[in-house]
């Protein structure tokens, strides 16, 4: 019976820990701001270019940031497409091309980034510590050099196990880029079934 009764209590234990981590490792939060609306529909263009992305911050940390964050960002992109690909403003999603007809190219700057304190998340929490990123984006039409739209895209974390990492507030700036164009996809198929369907 005590091996028993050792053996639940280990199972007890670690399914507690399991549920813990699950419930306070991912606290990041995202969100984004539209500075200047689109002036022209988005669907408008086939092709999505994300270039380098570039720091108006000379930090270490900012400038690493943006040297890595337009490969990050891709990559979730390209995640996000395989998971729902129906539900994608774009036909294509590049890194660079010679296309330039219905090519709407993404220029990011890290206009704030700060890594916050690991060991304050986690002795203190309550936003102590909190790390925070925002990246301005820029959308450009590659034919005509105009822009079409300007948003900051937000991440932060306030807590997580250990105090989380730092890498989870650019995550979650990577996630906003997505919710921005699901919620565009969203509303843009929604109006377009309203106009299909409008009767006098």
């Amino acid at each position: 019976m005590r091996t028993q009764t050792g053996r639940f209590s280990r199972l007890t234990l670690a399914a507690t820990f399991v549920l813990l981590l699950a419930a306070i490792g991912g606290c990041a939060s995202s969100h984004y701001t539209v500075l200047e609306p689109a002036s022209e529909p988005l669907t408008n263009f086939d092709v999505l270019e994300i270039r380098d992305f570039k720091s108006n911050l000379n930090d270490a940390d900012s400038m690493n940031l943006a040297n890595r964050f337009a490969d990050q960002l891709y990559n979730k992109i390209m995640e996000d497409r395989a998971e729902n690909p129906n539900e994608s403003i774009f036909s294509e999603v590049v890194r660079g091309t010679d296309q330039t007809e219905s090519v709407l190219i993404l220029h990011g700057n890290v206009i704030a980034f700060d890594k916050g304190s690991q060991a304050a998340r986690y002795f203190i929490g309550f936003g102590a510590g909190k790390a925070v990123c925002t990246i301005r984006a820029t959308f450009i039409n590659k034919e005509t050099g105009t822009e079409v739209l300007k948003t900051d895209f937000d991440g932060e974390l306030s807590m997580g196990f250990f105090g989380g990492s730092a890498d989870e507030a650019t995550n979650a700036v990577a996630k906003s880029f997505i919710e921005y164009f699901d919620d565009y996809f969203e509303t843009d198929t929604a109006n377009s079934v309203r106009v299909a369907g409008t009767t006098p």
